[in-house]
C-alpha cells in the first residue's frame, strides 16, 4: 500500500501543477490587464471588466461541450480505445465551431444592448458595449481552444497545455500592452485590451488544434472533424448539455450578480472588480486539482476501478484544502497590498481590501467543490453539479444579494459575505452526492 499510495501522489501532482501553472498564467492575463487598464480609471477598468465577464461567461456555457468530450476521452483512455479518443475530439471541435460561430453573431448585436441594463453611467454602457463586440467575433476560436485543451488535460497532457497557454498569454499580454499604451502603432486605451483578447482567442484556438492533432493518442485530421457522426454527437451532448446548463447557472448568476453592484456606484463596483481578480488567484490551485480530480477519476473509470477513483478523490481533496488554505493566509495578510496593485484611488483600495478580506473565509469550501464537482464530471454524472450549482446560486445567493444590496442598499462587502455563505452550501451538496456512489454506475459513450 505505501508504494500504491506514493504512486497515486505522483500521479496527482504530474497532473496538477502543470495545471495550476497554466491556470497562474491565465490569472495573470487578467491581473495584468486590468492593473493596465485600471491606469486609464474607473470607467475604464469597469468596462473591460464587465465586458469580459459577460463574454467570458457566455462563451463557457457552449465550450461546456469540452466537458462532455473529456468525460469520453478519459474513459476511452483509460480503456485504450484510441479510434473513439479520434472520434470524439473530432466531433467535440465540430460542435465547437458551429456553435461559436452562432454564439458569435448573437452576441456582436445582442450584448451591448444587455450591458445597458446594469443602470451604470452611459460612459461605462458604450465603452463595454463596443469592447464586446470585438472580442464576441473571436468567439468560434475561443471555443475550439477551450475543448482542444479540456480533450488533452484528461488525456494527462496538462504540461503540454501549459506550454502552450503561457506561449499564447505571453503573446496576449504583449499585443495588449502596445495596444492600450501606443507601443509603435496609435493608443487604443481600453480598446486595446479588447483587440488584444481577440488576438489571444485567435492564435490560442488554431494553435491547440494542430497540438491535439500532433498527439500520438489523437492523430486528429479533417475527416474526424468534418464528417458528421451523430451517434458520437449525441453521446457528447447527453453529458455536456447539463454541464452547459451549469455554466449557465453559474455564470448567469454572475452576471446578475455583476449587474445588481454595478447599481452601486464605480468606486464600489471597481473595487469589487479588483478584489474580483485577486480572488481569481486562489482559484489556480482548485483548477488544478478539479482538473487532476476529473481525468484521474474518468480514466479510472475506463479501467474498470472505481474504488481507485475515489482513492484519487480523497487525496485530492486533503492537498486541495491544504493549498487553498494557504490562500487564505496570504489574502488575510496581504489584502492591501493586493488590492493597492491595480490602482493609486485609496477609496477604492480601501473597499476592494475588505472584500478581499472576506474571500479568505471561502477557500476550504472552494476546494471541496473544485474537487467533488470535478469528479462527478469526469464520471459523466453532469446532472447532479447542474441540479447543486442552480440551487445554490438562483436560490441562495441571489436572492439574499439582491435584498442586500438592490433593495436595502448595504455596502459590497454584504454580498461577498453572502458568497462565502454560499460556497460552503455548495460544497456540503457537492460531498453529500459524491459519498452516494451513485457515479460509480453510470455509463457514457
Amino acid at each position: 500500500m505505501p508504494d500504491i499510495s506514493l504512486y497515486m501522489r505522483g500521479q496527482i501532482i504530474k497532473l496538477v501543477w502543470p495545471a495550476i501553472l497554466e491556470g497562474v498564467g491565465i490569472m495573470l492575463v487578467g491581473v495584468l490587464t486590468t492593473a493596465m487598464v485600471g491606469r486609464l480609471g474607473a470607467v475604464s477598468l469597469s468596462a473591460v471588466g464587465l465586458a469580459t465577464l459577460v463574454q467570458m461567461a457566455a462563451a463557457i456555457i457552449f465550450a461546456a461541450a469540452g466537458t462532455g468530450s473529456a468525460a469520453i476521452v478519459a474513459r476511452y483512455k483509460g480503456a485504450k480505445k484510441w479510434n473513439q479518443v479520434q472520434e470524439v475530439a473530432g466531433q467535440s471541435i465540430l460542435i465547437g465551431l458551429v456553435s461559436g460561430t452562432v454564439l458569435a453573431a448573437a452576441g456582436y448585436w445582442l450584448a451591448p444592448a444587455a450591458v445597458a441594463l446594469t443602470g451604470s453611467e452611459p460612459e461605462l454602457i458604450e465603452l463595454a458595449g463596443s469592447l464586446l463586440k470585438i472580442t464576441f467575433l473571436f468567439t468560434p476560436f475561443f471555443l475550439v481552444m477551450s475543448i482542444s485543451n479540456n480533450i488533452l488535460r484528461v488525456m494527462g497532457k496538462t504540461k503540454t497545455v501549459f506550454y502552450l497557454s503561457t506561449a499564447i498569454n505571453m503573446l496576449t499580454l504583449v499585443v495588449s500592452y502596445m495596444l492600450i499604451f501606443g507601443i509603435s502603432v496609435p493608443a487604443l486605451g481600453a480598446y486595446g485590451a479588447g483587440w488584444g483578447l481577440a488576438f489571444g482567442y485567435l492564435t490560442g484556438g488554431i494553435i491547440a488544434v494542430a497540438v491535439l492533432s500532433a498527439q500520438e493518442e489523437v492523430r486528429l485530421r479533417f475527416h474526424h472533424v468534418f464528417c458528421y457522426r451523430p451517434d458520437t454527437v449525441a453521446a457528447i451532448l447527453q453529458v455536456s448539455v447539463p454541464a452547459a446548463m451549469e455554466q449557465l447557472a453559474m455564470h448567469g448568476g454572475r452576471i446578475v450578480f455583476t449587474f445588481m453592484l454595478a447599481g452601486a456606484g464605480a468606486v464600489q463596483f471597481a473595487a469589487h472588480q479588483i478584489a474580483t481578480q485577486v480572488e481569481s488567484i486562489s482559484f489556480m490551485p482548485g483548477f488544478g486539482f478539479s482538473i487532476a480530480a476529473m481525468a484521474l477519476t474518468g480514466q479510472n473509470l475506463g479501467k474498470g476501478l472505481p474504488h481507485r477513483a475515489a482513492q484519487y478523490v480523497a487525496m485530492i481533496n486533503k492537498q486541495a484544502i491544504l493549498s487553498m488554505t494557504v490562500m487564505s493566509v496570504v489574502f488575510i495578510f496581504f489584502a492591501q497590498e493586493l488590492a493597492a496593485f491595480f490602482i493609486d484611488d485609496e477609496e477604492v483600495i480601501r473597499w476592494a481590501v475588505w472584500c478581499v478580506m472576506l474571500a479568505a473565509l471561502e477557500q476550504p469550501a472552494i476546494a471541496l467543490t473544485y474537487v467533488y464537482s470535478g469528479a462527478l464530471r469526469g464520471a459523466g454524472d453532469t446532472k447532479y453539479p447542474f441540479y447543486i450549482t442552480t440551487f445554490s446560486i438562483w436560490g441562495f445567493r441571489m436572492p439574499l444579494v439582491y435584498l442586500f444590496i438592490v433593495v436595502w442598499h448595504f455596502p459590497i462587502t454584504w454580498a461577498w459575505g453572502i458568497t462565502v455563505l454560499d460556497f460552503v452550501v455548495r460544497s456540503f451538496l457537492f460531498w453529500n452526492r459524491f459519498r452516494t456512489n451513485q457515479w460509480k454506475q453510470i455509463q457514457i459513450g
